[in-house]
Order: structure tokens, then C-alpha cells, then sequence
């Protein structure tokens, strides 16, 4: 049985009931949050949910608002590893670095765990199809769920998104079209227009249902930590789902007395399109259009503004004491090399993560006790044309020559075995 009780607007403080589909307020347009009855909680919830863990994601059933009665839309999402960086975390004086790679979801990022849940949401309450506007990764989660849901579904990708991702949508089976605009603000505006007109959209945050799910980062980071919290969660941002949604869930821990503080959050973006750094270090409420989009490698969270000005997002880093940081390109493709050397294959937007702490402990926002956990939210897989670039090519060609390869290896490191033939005499 859900703990959801009832969507609230943000800003006028509407209660809007969680038994029909919705985007915005209706009342004034404004971001609806679903609210939850934390006091009846079992007290046996994270002992249930440890002894479920089969079922990934949806162990914390409790704590995700699906409607009664609803199966779950489910590729195997959630549960990826904690990863212990003992070697990089040297490397960058922060020896507790711990990577929490979301590059190995179902479709390859983190998406998917939002759209399990907002598909089987809408799924329970009727919908028969929707929209999304994405960079590449969400059309892709969007288009795997909605198939597995039998919903039809549509997808405006970005048109310099790369052909992999626009590939993989369709493959997905969605309606795909390219879409083209002058600034991100000409989206949201599309948005909001098409949410007051009972269109039912997938989008961040004008979808209440979909950066739920990113609490469960929270709950499963902390659980893996025996019940510790990190003392700083990076994570890159776009629209900003995943770190809001692990905000809360971070919160929501401390409500129920699993946990007694929460972590400083830190949102990563690319430095030439950073419209959430640039309203954190100038003291804004909201964000403003800033910077080129189109300048960027890391194409999955490029933007030049943000929903709703980012006010959320700014929130959460504020009041948890955390901060925005941005990265150049330099640095993204540093952060992709240092992690393919630590075995994690990162696109360019999810090396973001690990980008901003090249210098953190410079900068002097990360101490080298502080726990740290790192994000990765997709897989180099996606974007393969970056992984050209920034990887090393052949050292050479060879012919299959044994004596070859041997002046290449090296002499042999043990003692070769005899060889017998099967007809060998013994």
C-alpha cells in the first residue's frame, strides 16, 4: 500500500488528488510534489524492502506514489552498483569516492527509473499514450516503458541529438521527430501550453510523477552504507529530477529515523551552458537564459535554461548546503578517461559527476575525509562518437604471428606447461 496521499502546488498550495492524470496546478500552472503520510510507515519498512531486493526498485513500494491496485512496468530497473573508487578517489585526494553507476539500467541511464514509474502510473490510472521532449536518453527509457506498457508514445528529440539515441527510440518502437528551437525556454513554454490543454506529458517535473522515483538513489545508497549518509551526492543536472528526487528521498529518510542528517547536494553543468551556476554563485531564485547549448559534448543535460528557473534545484543545493559547479570541456573529457581507467564507461553528461571534483578539494568545497558519492547516469555506449575522441586509438597493427606478440607482451611471466598429444605414448 502507497504512503502517497496528495499532490501540492508549489507555489499556491492547490491539493490536487492523486486518482486522475495531471501535469501542472490547475489552478495557477505551478510544479506539483506528491505528498506522502510518512507517520504510517511500517517500522519494519527497510527490513521488508532489504529482504525483497529481487524486485529492485519496487521493494520500496511504499514510498512511491502507484495507484492501488496497479502493476508495476518493470525492466529490472534499480539496484545498480555502489562502487567503491579507491585508486581515483587517491588520485583526487578524496580516498572515500564511491560511484553509483546508473549507466547500467535497463536502457543505459538513469531515466528508467523514472519512467517505471510514471508509465506504470499513468498505466494504472487509463492513459493509453503520451509525450516526452528529450536530448537522447529519456526518449529512449520513455520509448522502452511505454512499449512494455503498450502505450503509445511520442518523442520530440532534440535535433543535435546524437543518431545513436535517435536510433534507439525508434527501435523502441516510439513516433519519433526532430525537434528544433532557438532557446530551451521556447520548450517550456510548448509545455506548459500543451499541459493547460490536457495534453499528458512525460517531462520532468511537469510530470509530478516522474523524479519520484530518484528518491530511491537515496534509499539505496544509504542502505548499501548501512545506514550512513554520504556527505556529498554529485550529481549532473538537466532538468534536474535526479538530484531533487534524491533530495527528498534523503529527507524522507531522516522523517522516518533511518538516517539523522542528509547530504550536501551538488549539481554539475557544462560550462558553457550553465543557467543553474550562474543563478547559484549570483544569489538568483530562479535561473536566466545563459550560455550555448550547442557548445557542449555533454549534449544529455545541455541546456540554456531551466524548468521553471530551476528554483527547485536551487533549493535543494541551498539548503543543504551544497553547491553548483560547473565543468569545461577539458575536464568532461578527463573525468570520461579517469573512469574508463576505473572500469566505469561514462558519457560525456554523466562524467560531469566526476569532472567537478577534479579540483573540489582545491576549491576547497570537499575535505579528504568527506564521503562522496558520484552519479553516473549513462552509459558511454550512448554517445560512441565522444568515445572516439577522448579514447586512445591502436597502438599499431599486427599480424597472428606468435613470436610477434611475444616482442609486444613480454617475456612469459611462468613456466609453460608440457604438451602431450591425445596419442602421445605415456
Amino acid at each position: 500500500m502507497s504512503l502517497a496521499t496528495h499532490l501540492l502546488c508549489d507555489d499556491c498550495n492547490t491539493v490536487t488528488a492523486l486518482t486522475t492524470l495531471v501535469n501542472l496546478c490547475p489552478v495557477c500552472g505551478g510544479l506539483l510534489e506528491v505528498q506522502y503520510d510518512l507517520a504510517g510507515a511500517s517500522p519494519n519498512l527497510a527490513s521488508h524492502a532489504a529482504a525483497n531486493r529481487q524486485q529492485g526498485m519496487w521493494r520500496w513500494r511504499d514510498l512511491l506514489p502507484l495507484p492501488e491496485g496497479a502493476t508495476e512496468v518493470s525492466l529490472g530497473e534499480g539496484d545498480t552498483p555502489l562502487m567503491a573508487m579507491e585508486e581515483l578517489g587517491a588520485r583526487l585526494g578524496i580516498p572515500g569516492l564511491l560511484v553509483k553507476n546508473d549507466g547500467l539500467m535497463p536502457t543505459g541511464s538513469f531515466k528508467d527509473r523514472g519512467f517505471a514509474l510514471a508509465v506504470s502510473f499513468a498505466r494504472g490510472l487509463g492513459a493509453e499514450r503520451g509525450f516526452t521532449y528529450s536530448s537522447g536518453n529519456a526518449g529512449a527509457s520513455f520509448a522502452a516503458y511505454c512499449s512494455r506498457a503498450g502505450l503509445d508514445a511520442t518523442v520530440f528529440v532534440e535535433a543535435a541529438a546524437n543518431d545513436t539515441k535517435v536510433a534507439m527510440i525508434s527501435m523502441y518502437g516510439a513516433a519519433v521527430y526532430r525537434l528544433h528551437y532557438d532557446s530551451s525556454a521556447e520548450i517550456f513554454d510548448a509545455l506548459d501550453a500543451l499541459a493547460r490543454a490536457g495534453q499528458h506529458s512525460f517531462v520532468n517535473f511537469v510530470n509530478p510523477i516522474r523524479h519520484e522515483a530518484m528518491k530511491v538513489y537515496a534509499y539505496e545508497i544509504c542502505e548499501a552504507l548501512d545506514w550512513a549518509v554520504p556527505d556529498v551526492m554529485v550529481h549532473p543536472v538537466g532538468t534536474g529530477g535526479g538530484l531533487w528526487g534524491a533530495w527528498k528521498g534523503f529527507n524522507e529518510l531522516r522523517s522516518l529515523g533511518l538516517i539523522d542528517r542528509v547530504p550536501r547536494m551538488v549539481g554539475v553543468q557544462p560550462a558553457v551552458c550553465a543557467p543553474l551556476v550562474d543563478a547559484y554563485e549570483n544569489g538568483r531564485e530562479a535561473t536566466v537564459r545563459t550560455g550555448d547549448a550547442s557548445a557542449t559534448m555533454a549534449q544529455s543535460i545541455a541546456g540554456d535554461d531551466m524548468i521553471h528557473g530551476g528554483r527547485r534545484i536551487l533549493r535543494a543545493i541551498r539548503e543543504s548546503g551544497g553547491r553548483a559547479v560547473a565543468v569545461t570541456e577539458e575536464e568532461i573529457a578527463e573525468a570520461m578517461t579517469l573512469l574508463g581507467s576505473a572500469a566505469v564507461a561514462a558519457e560525456p553528461s554523466a562524467a560531469v559527476s566526476v569532472a567537478a571534483l577534479l579540483n573540489g578539494r582545491e576549491a576547497g568545497w570537499l575535505a579528504e575525509h568527506d564521503t562522496v558519492v558520484a552519479v553516473i547516469t549513462g552509459t558511454a555506449l550512448k554517445q560512441p562518437g565522444a568515445v572516439l575522441k577522448v579514447a586512445r586509438p591502436p597502438r599499431g597493427d599486427v599480424r597472428a604471428d606468435a613470436a610477434e606478440w611475444t616482442r609486444i607482451i613480454g617475456a612469459p611471466v611462468f613456466a609453460a606447461p608440457a604438451i602431450h598429444s591425445a596419442t602421445s605414448p605415456r
